[in-house]
C-alpha cells in the first residue's frame, strides 16, 4: 500500500478541520437553542381544586352527582336531611316572636308606670303650691296678732295649715320618688331579642347550607359515598377540580431559569397525544422549594438533578394553557414543555 500523497493528506486535514468546525458550530447552535428554548420532560398537567366539605353536619338525603361528573356553578350536589335545621329554625322564630310579644307587653306596662310617675310629679307640684300658700298666710297673720287685728286662734289655725301642707308635700314627694323607681324599661328584653334574632339568622343559614352547591364549574373527583352517609362539617366529601383553567407545571433546573420569564410562550406535548401540541404562556415561576433536609413544609417538593458534578435544584414553572382540549385534560398527566424565551 502506497503512502498518501501530499494532496491526499491536505484533503484529509481539511475534512478533519471542517468536521471539527461543524461540530463546534452545531454544539454552539444547540447551546444557543437550549439557552433560548429550555425544555423539560419533568412536567405534568395541573388544575386548581377544592375539597368540597359541607358547612353543616347531617345525614345525606340525596347525593345528586356521581364520580367524574361535570358540574356547573350553583348546581345542587348534595342534600343533607333538612328536618333538624327546619326544627331549629322554627324554635328560633318562636323565641323571637315570644320576645317581641313580651317587649310589647312590657312597653305598655312601662307606659302606664310612666303615666303614674307623671301624675305623682303633678301631685308634688300641687302640694308644694298648697304649702307655699299656707306659709304665706301664716307670715301675713303673725305680725297682725300683736296689733289685735287677728285672734290667736286664727294664727294657730294658719300654723296648723302650714304643718298639714308640709306633711302632704313630704308624702307626695316620697310617692313621686317611688313611682319613678317603679318605671321599668325594655333594655334587657331588647338585648335578648337581638340574640334571638341572631340565632334565627344562624338557623336560616344552616338550613340553606344543608343544600350543598358547586362553587364553580368543575369535575367531581374521588367520590366514594352514597345516600345515607353522614356528612361532617368541614370534612371533604369529594374533590371538585376547576375545569376551565388548566396548567402545566414544569420543573426546570435553576441554570435554565434565566431563560424563562412570565409571559413567555410555551409549547406542551402530552404523552397521551403527542401529535397535537398544546400552547400556553408562562404564568409564574416558583419562589422556592422544600429542601431535602426538611424545612418549609408548605413549599413544593422537587428532587434535584445531576448537572455535571453539581446537583442542580429544579423549580416549578407554572404555564397556563390556552384553549386546552377538555377531553384530554387529566391532573398529573405527563407532558413535555418547551419555553420560547422572549416570545409573547
Amino acid at each position: 500500500m502506497r503512502p498518501p500523497s501530499a494532496t491526499e493528506r491536505l484533503v484529509g486535514k481539511a475534512i478533519a478541520v471542517v468536521t471539527v468546525v461543524l461540530a463546534i458550530g452545531l454544539g454552539a447552535a444547540v447551546l444557543v437553542r437550549i439557552d433560548s428554548r429550555p425544555r423539560t420532560h419533568d412536567a405534568f398537567l395541573y388544575a386548581d381544586s377544592a375539597g368540597l366539605a359541607p358547612e353543616v353536619s347531617g345525614r345525606i338525603l340525596d347525593l345528586k352527582v356521581r364520580d367524574n361528573q361535570r358540574v356547573t356553578k350553583g348546581q345542587v350536589l348534595v342534600v343533607i336531611d333538612p328536618e333538624p335545621f327546619e326544627l331549629r329554625l322554627r324554635q328560633a322564630r318562636a323565641q323571637v316572636a315570644a320576645l317581641r310579644a313580651q317587649i310589647a307587653l312590657t312597653g305598655r306596662q312601662v307606659a302606664g308606670q310612666s303615666s303614674g310617675a307623671d301624675a305623682a310629679a303633678t301631685q308634688v307640684g300641687r302640694a308644694r303650691t298648697q304649702y307655699k300658700l299656707a306659709q304665706d298666710t301664716l307670715d301675713r297673720l303673725s305680725p297682725l296678732l300683736g296689733k289685735g287685728y287677728v285672734t290667736a286662734q286664727q294664727v294657730d289655725e294658719a300654723r296648723t295649715n302650714v304643718q298639714t301642707a308640709a306633711a302632704s308635700l313630704t308624702a307626695a314627694t316620697q310617692q313621686a320618688q317611688q313611682a319613678r323607681q317603679m318605671v321599668g324599661d325594655t333594655d334587657s328584653l331588647e338585648a335578648q331579642l337581638a340574640g334571638a334574632e341572631a340565632s334565627e339568622a344562624l338557623a336560616e343559614r344552616d338550613l340553606r347550607l344543608s343544600t350543598v352547591v358547586a362553587p364553580f364549574d368543575g369535575l367531581v373527583v374521588g367520590l366514594d359515598i352514597a345516600d345515607g352517609a353522614y356528612a361532617v362539617a368541614g370534612h371533604p366529601l369529594f374533590t371538585l377540580v376547576k375545569a376551565n383553567e388548566w396548567y402545566a407545571v414544569a420543573n426546570f433546573r435553576e441554570t435554565e431559569l434565566p431563560a424563562v420569564a412570565a409571559g413567555d410562550d410555551a409549547t406542551i406535548w402530552m404523552m397521551m397525544d403527542n401529535g397535537h401540541p398544546l400552547h400556553g404562556k408562562v404564568d409564574s415561576i416558583g419562589w422556592g422549594v422544600r429542601p431535602e433536609d426538611g424545612g418549609g413544609p408548605s413549599l413544593p417538593s422537587v428532587g434535584r438533578t445531576l448537572s455535571w458534578v453539581v446537583v442542580a435544584q429544579r423549580f416549578p414553572v407554572r404555564i397556563r394553557l390556552t384553549e386546552p382540549p377538555e377531553s384530554l385534560m387529566r391532573i398529573g398527566e405527563t407532558v413535555t414543555v418547551v419555553v420560547r424565551h422572549g416570545r409573547r
